[in-house]
């Protein structure tokens, strides 16, 4: 079975009102155990919600990230860190991109080196910035 790590962007489109028809097909056929978070999304989406100004919107976001629904609750034990290894693999993914004269995201590649560290393919809708790299675009109708 593969392992994927979601991106900040497939958790920003799942918990809206109305997420993509793509990404619910795919999550529905995808076992809980084969999903993954890393620990920058967890920042970037608290973050997010941080920045909002104070208010409804921002109490509601901040009841959901703490709640049952959360992604803390729903990823328990499936928040990756960037560790030695993400590391070593963020220097070399950094590295090749500037080679190539197409540097590249530092998040993006914490995001990447995350998932290659970890045997997982990254799950996003950012697809330039992966380029070259194992990922899936599960926000587009499936071929």
């Amino acid at each position: 079975m593969t392992r994927y790590l979601l991106d900040t962007n497939i958790i920003s489109d799942a918990t809206r009102p109305e997420p993509s028809k793509h990404l619910v097909s795919w999550m529905e056929r995808q076992a809980d155990e084969d999903l993954y978070i890393s620990s920058l999304t967890l920042a970037e989406v608290r973050r997010g919600i941080l920045e909002k100004p104070a208010g409804k919107k921002r109490g509601a976001l901040e009841r959901w990230f703490s709640g049952p629904e959360g992604p803390q609750a729903l990823f328990a034990g499936r928040v990756l860190p960037f560790d030695e290894s993400a590391g070593l693999i963020w220097a070399r993914l950094m590295a090749e991109g500037t080679a190539r004269g197409r540097p590249r995201s530092a998040l993006d590649m914490v995001i990447a080196s995350i998932a290659e560290a970890n045997g997982c393919v990254v799950a996003t809708a950012n697809e330039q910035h992966f380029e070259g790299l194992p990922f899936i675009n599960p926000l587009r109708k499936p071929d």
